[in-house]
């Protein structure tokens, strides 16, 4: 088994700034489960850049300390040999992808470690069947969803066979009963094929009986945890009142909506509406089309049936006009930025925002500090962790202020603090500007003092679960 071990590790992005991660010191037992958590912007996700050898050759500096994997400096081993002992699972999937379809990526990964082709057909194909992609093999990556791109990049991993293992927030789009299950399937690697595994999440539901070792990355130090904290971290279900609301004013609507995509129809003739001033949540598994039904009322996708905005046809409105009533968040926060700093990126939002007189400087020096961002300001915004992108993501959206607002997986990488401020920060601009938004999420823990009604989409219909009577 491969041993890594990390030793007085200091590292900064840039000489002019204060190093991210102190005297870091890291030497997982082979064959071992350690979780790695902190919150959003403490350098997880750096470490484990750090620790597979992607930093500092693309980015940063190491201050003093070393990173050994075998007893060798894990830098200057090359790539191929450095994949057949340690590989990473990124954040964000799709920047994980070369190839247009999962068979295609995964025999592409495996060809650069020159494997023989039988090896590389079996390995493929093993790695696809257990985590039940077979069937999604020659499917274009890009229109799978978020949480079937998280699969195909895990086992574009698997079919690696690396020793070590190393996932960065690998169940940030996953849905609950999908995580269970690839959770399942880490903790049989580990255990059946001795493989150590080194996973960074803000959810600590479902480690207890997983985990061997908890580490937490705060204040740029890494400290070894009690197992007591996955104890104290409690889920949550949202309690509803399954009574429907009353017929109130609604911005949004729709009637027979039917979504097709190739030969797969994910939605069959709804109506539905959104309610005015209030925070809804769609729920449903990946894959099911919840993504595909944003992109719809947004314009961005073909459908048939209708979409009104205050009771006229969103074919009456010109695409242009009607991208400013509705609004789109998008997954990757990355495709979303037009500007290269944070600063850059709020004063270009300002200057476009539909609500001028509501965000003053005043209320927006207070939202960039409520979400933590103020020290990185002038940073640029493809440095930020993945947490502090989706939360300037979400704070830009705001402040353009369109009268209907789509959020996919806004709180995807948050830690629960961060999720609680975000949250708290939409739900009182929506109440001050008597916005309308929906969001999508598989995160539950917390969202009940803000979240006003639940809809679910299965069985190609969208339904409402219940809500906050009083609420709505």
């Amino acid at each position: 088994m491969a041993t890594l071990d990390v030793k007085d590790l200091s590292f900064r992005y840039s000489a002019d700034q204060t190093e991210l991660l102190k005297n870091i010191n890291f030497a997982p037992q082979p064959g071992s489960f350690n979780l790695l958590i902190g919150p959003s912007g403490s350098g997880k996700s750096t470490l484990l850049k750090l620790i597979t050898g992607l930093y500092p050759q693309f980015g940063g500096q190491i201050s003093q300390g070393s990173i050994l994997l075998n007893g060798q400096a894990v830098g200057p081993i090359v790539p191929f040999e450095r994949a057949k002992h340690i590989a990473l699972l990124f954040q964000n999937p799709s920047r994980q992808f070369a190839m247009q379809t999962p068979l295609e990526q995964l025999t592409f990964s495996l060809e650069n470690l020159q494997l023989p082709a039988e090896q590389i057909l079996q390995r493929v194909q093993v790695a696809l069947e257990e985590l039940g992609l077979w069937a999604l093999r020659n499917r274009d990556l890009q229109t799978l969803s978020g949480g079937e791109q998280q699969r195909v990049a895990l086992a574009n991993i698997l079919a690696l066979d690396s020793d070590i293992i190393v996932l960065d927030e690998p169940f940030a789009n996953v849905d609950p009963a999908s995580r269970l299950a690839l959770l399942d399937h880490l903790k049989r690697l580990q255990v059946v094929n001795k493989k150590t595994i080194i996973l960074s999440d803000h959810d600590l539901s479902g480690y207890l009986n997983i985990v061997d070792q908890v580490y937490a990355l705060d204040n740029h130090q890494l400290i070894t945890q009690s197992l007591d904290v996955i104890k104290a971290f409690k889920g949550a279900n949202l309690n509803w009142s399954q009574t429907k609301p009353m017929a109130g004013p609604n911005q949004m609507t729709w009637q027979e909506l039917t979504l097709t995509v190739g030969d797969r129809q994910l939605l069959k003739a709804n109506t539905g509406q959104l309610s005015q001033g209030k925070l809804g949540l769609l729920t449903g598994a990946n894959g099911i089309g919840k993504s595909t039904f944003f992109k719809a009322l947004a314009h961005l996708k073909n459908y048939t049936g209708k979409i009104y905005f205050d009771q006229q046809t969103s074919e009456h409105i010109k695409l242009r006009l009607w991208s400013k009533k509705v609004a789109l968040l998008f997954q990757n926060a990355q495709d979303q930025f037009i500007s290269l700093t944070v600063a850059q990126e709020l004063a270009l939002a300002r200057k476009h925002s539909q609500e001028p007189t509501y965000w003053t400087q005043v209320r927006l020096d207070a939202a960039v500090d409520a979400l933590n961002l103020t020290q990185v300001l002038e940073q640029s915004v493809y440095l930020l962790s993945g947490g502090q992108q989706k939360k300037l993501q979400s704070l830009l959206m705001l402040i353009t202020a369109p009268p209907v607002l789509l959020f996919d997986e806004p709180l995807a990488g948050l830690d629960f603090t961060s999720s609680q401020a975000l949250l708290a920060l939409i739900k009182e601009t929506l109440n001050q500007l008597t916005l309308t938004a929906l969001m999508i999420s598989h995160q539950r823990a917390g969202l009940q003092p803000f979240v006003d009604y639940e809809l679910c989409l299965d069985q190609a219909q969208i339904s409402y679960v219940g809500g906050n009577h009083d609420a709505l």
